[in-house]
């Protein structure tokens, strides 16, 4: 096999045996090697994926593995080969990348005693729910942490976006009208902060937005009603960044005059949060 790109010492994109492009990981595999070397596969080397041809795809794993380690990414990997068994569906191929992201910070996240949750996820979508559920029991055994039951809502949601065949036909009736919601919030986001440097900041965003919009348009809450915490917490969240108070209540207003809905304290501190995390990186650029 003759390698085309290597990623890291661990992970490269060879030319295997069939002249298919492949990703193979394992200790010092990539280790002084330069594209056009030979390489064995050896015990211990393993094959992640087959016949890729998306550079897309390529250029999103190498961002990914210049932050995340390779064990996420093999975490990421099983998780999604047993949902689309489990759930007798196929997923988009950057699931993987997105959700080695997500299990990353959300084990930093789990570290620093920080909880995320959705609520209403497992009466939407049950069965992802479900393999959810296994996934976190998989992520904290691997990694010797305690993630909340509540991480996965986020989990089963990253599934939903992902589904290239949906399980749920409500939701593939309504797609044209979530899409045209979520295009326009999108645009204002964009217009007031810019794009971000980093995909993966646009893709956690546009994944609860994407939600959110959802459970609106089932007349269903996204997340918990207004608490004093929350109104604090918001309050001196937009005290600390007065720069994100216009793009705020542009979203505020778009959601009430185009969905008659109202976003609540833990809705706006939710969405305050993503928007900062969308400045940042589009400053970094």
């Amino acid at each position: 096999m003759k390698i085309i790109k290597v990623f890291n010492n661990n992970v490269v994109l060879v030319d295997d045996e069939k002249h298919e492009q492949a990703i193979l990981f394992g200790n010092g595999i990539g280790f002084k090697k330069q594209p056009g070397d030979e390489v064995v596969k050896t015990k211990g080397v393993q094959t992640f994926i087959k016949n890729i041809k998306d550079p897309e795809w390529l250029n999103s794993l190498s961002s990914l593995l210049e932050n995340v380690p390779l064990e996420y990414l093999a975490v990421s990997k099983n998780i999604v080969d047993h949902a689309e068994k489990k759930l007798n569906t196929t997923f988009n191929q950057f699931l993987i990348i997105s959700l080695a992201d997500h299990i990353y910070f959300a084990v930093k996240r789990n570290k620093r005693n920080d909880v995320s949750s959705l609520v209403s996820v497992k009466n939407v979508y049950p069965l992802e729910y479900s393999e959810a559920l296994e996934s976190v029991n998989w992520i904290n055994s691997t990694f010797n942490v305690n993630l909340p039951s509540g991480e996965a809502g986020l989990i089963a949601i990253h599934f939903v976006e992902n589904e290239i065949t949906p399980i749920n036909e409500k939701q593939q009736l309504s797609e044209n009208a979530t899409s045209l919601h979520l295009s326009k919030v999108l645009q204002i986001i964009i217009a007031d902060l810019g794009y971000p440097e980093q995909p993966t900041t646009l893709e956690r965003l546009t994944v609860h937005l994407r939600f959110l919009i959802t459970q609106i348009q089932n007349n269903q809450d996204y997340l918990p009603v207004t608490s004093a915490d929350n109104q604090t917490i918001l309050a001196a969240f937009l005290k600390q960044f007065p720069e994100l108070k216009g793009t705020l209540k542009k979203l505020q207003d778009y959601f009430y005059q185009e969905m008659k809905y109202q976003l609540n304290s833990s809705e706006r501190l939710y969405l305050v949060i993503h928007l900062k995390q969308i400045e940042n990186s589009s400053d970094d650029e």
